[in-house]
């Protein structure tokens, strides 16, 4: 029997024998989602009954990669380790009832006759026949549960409502639904995610790039982004809405817009929802993701945040249309930060080599410092009317000074980069 009308609990359990995978967060997000919609609670339970396997550091790096994606809990952690005495007392009880039997050592659970049936809110009716599933484990013969046991005594303890999991536990589903029947416990509804696939279509691993929560942090990724991005590996909205933020997430998000078919991991499109968070992002939001990006590149100052506040605004807007990732924020902003630029000596050949140029840079440049006012509006006169004066088209003069002003020559609109370098800055460039 089913219980959809009790309170809404569902629980994330990840086993801390690895780094939280994108799998796992799409799981974990899917549930945080569904009890958000339906004012739930959201239990994290560590399943580090494995004890040779599991360890301090990874439980650690999923607890960090919950946090910075923005997917906070309720209740727990429960940690598995330190409630083996239940299990063992449940498998006890088991055979004290006769559905499970001492084999070597071992528990194992007495499998009855008959089927399996239950209603996946996924994939629907799901029937297997008992003669398939061999009499399972429950204690091995060191007393340590194996998942089953756990996993369902847990269930039932902490009144899981939802088991919203990946679809490689639909064979596991079989057994543990005769689990709840001899430990005369309601089941919970089943909620089976399609899994997360590469581009060529098999199961997503290291081959296909990076798997792991924190390596997409390290890479330059917001968390806004990737929650965004799977969000929709597996569920449709049933609009053609793809930017949602966490509020409308939350009220369009249910189990119903599940698909059954596996979703494609698309790196491309995952580049692409960062762009647009970039562009997007709370300055305030953005300025606490790239301190630290700052911080490493060597360029941070404490004034950026206070006398400066307003100049960083006005640079940080200005690179936000060219960003990818947050590196890309500090690797264009050197220019600006960074008394000494690098010149690519591609672009130097291609718009400095001419003598004429440089002379033609050393007049605008006295041009420039003679400017009442030193804005968008002047400096763009100023230039187009000094190569108009010279004969030569503005481009000419525009690239070269591009060149000579960033060392690059693709860049911010080279107005915008003279008034945010300022003007004794951008004087002192063009005078090469």
């Amino acid at each position: 029997m089913n219980r959809p009308s009790s309170p809404v609990r569902v629980r994330f359990a990840p086993s801390p024998t690895g780094y939280l995978h994108v799998g796992g967060a799409r799981t974990a997000l899917f549930d945080w989602l569904f009890a958000r919609k339906r004012n739930g609670t959201f239990i994290l339970r560590i399943e580090d009954t494995d004890v040779e396997r599991s360890s301090e550091d990874m439980t650690r790096g999923i607890l960090e990669a919950m946090t910075w994606l923005g997917l906070h809990w309720d209740e727990g952690p429960y940690y598995q380790s330190k409630r083996l005495d239940f299990y063992r007392e449940t498998a006890q009880r088991l055979v004290k009832e006769g559905y499970a039997y001492q084999d070597e050592g071992a528990i194992r659970f007495r499998v009855p006759e008959g089927k399996v049936t239950y209603k996946d809110a996924v994939f629907g009716e799901i029937t297997v026949e008992s003669d398939t599933i061999e009499n399972f484990v429950l204690l091995r013969s060191d007393s340590n549960p194996t998942y089953h046991l756990s996993v369902v005594v847990d269930d039932i303890d902490m009144r899981i409502s939802h088991v919203i999991r990946g679809a490689d536990h639909i064979s596991n589903t079989p057994k543990q639904i005769l689990l709840y029947r001899a430990l005369g416990a309601s089941l919970p509804v089943f909620a089976h995610l399609p899994l997360i696939l590469g581009p060529d279509k098999t199961r997503l691993s290291k081959r296909h790039g990076a798997t792991s929560v924190m390596a997409y942090q390290e890479q330059g990724i917001v968390p806004e982004a990737l929650r965004n991005f799977l969000a929709l590996l597996g569920w449709a909205p049933g609009t053609d809405q793809e930017l949602f933020n966490d509020e409308e997430l939350n009220h369009a998000f249910s189990l119903q817009g599940i698909s059954k078919a596996n979703a494609v991991f698309n790196q491309d499109k995952l580049a692409w929802f960062n762009a647009q968070y970039l562009s997007r992002l709370e300055h305030e939001k953005l300025v606490r993701y790239l301190k630290p990006e700052f911080m490493k590149a060597g360029l941070w100052r404490d004034s950026l945040e206070k006398e400066e506040s307003a100049w960083f605004k006005s640079l940080i807007d200005l690179l936000r249309p060219r960003a990818k990732v947050l590196q890309d924020f500090p690797r264009q902003s050197r220019l600006f930060l960074d008394p000494n630029i690098e010149y690519d000596p591609a672009a130097v050949e291609k718009f400095l080599k001419d003598p004429k140029i440089k002379e033609n840079l050393q007049g605008l440049a006295s041009r420039l410092e003679s400017l009442p006012e030193f804005t968008l509006q002047s400096t763009e006169a100023a230039v187009r009317g000094f190569a108009d004066e010279l004969g030569i088209k503005a481009g000419a003069l525009i690239n070269a000074s591009r060149v000579a002003l960033t060392g690059q020559s693709v860049a911010p609109g080279i107005f915008d980069v003279m008034t945010l370098m300022g003007r004794e800055k951008t004087v002192a460039r063009l005078r090469i």
